[in-house]
């Protein structure tokens, strides 16, 4: 895709672009701001005007967007890392709980028997014989 087209893709679905950047966490959003102001320092060294509107247009949409985020209070997105880990963290306390139920099936514990209290000293039922 061309300058031209990315400039005009651009300003097409800023809307789009802004909420997809609200979603990120602030601190992306601030290392991404950094990155396009170094960008854009090497765009005026080079004098490349094209790159400079687009940078410039990218700029003001993530700044639009910390400032949507901040005054909406709206949460980060999870990435997929983060979505994975939770899904294999339940995933595996819920083999756990089927093994232990597997476990107390397979080796079900018996009550023992119980032993009645026997009276050694007491020789009173004997002195019937």
């Amino acid at each position: 895709m061309n300058k031209t087209a990315r400039i005009q893709d651009c300003i097409n679905n800023h809307e789009t672009y802004v909420l997809m950047l609200a979603s990120m966490p602030d601190k992306k959003l601030a290392e991404k701001l950094q990155t396009i102001h170094l960008q854009m320092a090497i765009a005026e060294q080079k004098k490349d005007t094209g790159t400079l509107e687009l940078l410039e247009i990218w700029r003001a949409q993530t700044i639009e967007a910390r400032t949507y985020k901040a005054e909406n209070n709206i949460a980060d997105a999870p990435n997929e890392i983060e979505l994975a880990t939770a899904n294999i963290e339940t995933f595996v306390a819920e083999t756990e709980k089927r093994q232990e139920v597997l476990n107390e099936y397979a080796n079900p514990t018996k009550p023992g028997r119980r032993k009645t209290n026997t009276q050694t000293g007491n020789n009173e039922q004997l002195s019937f014989f």
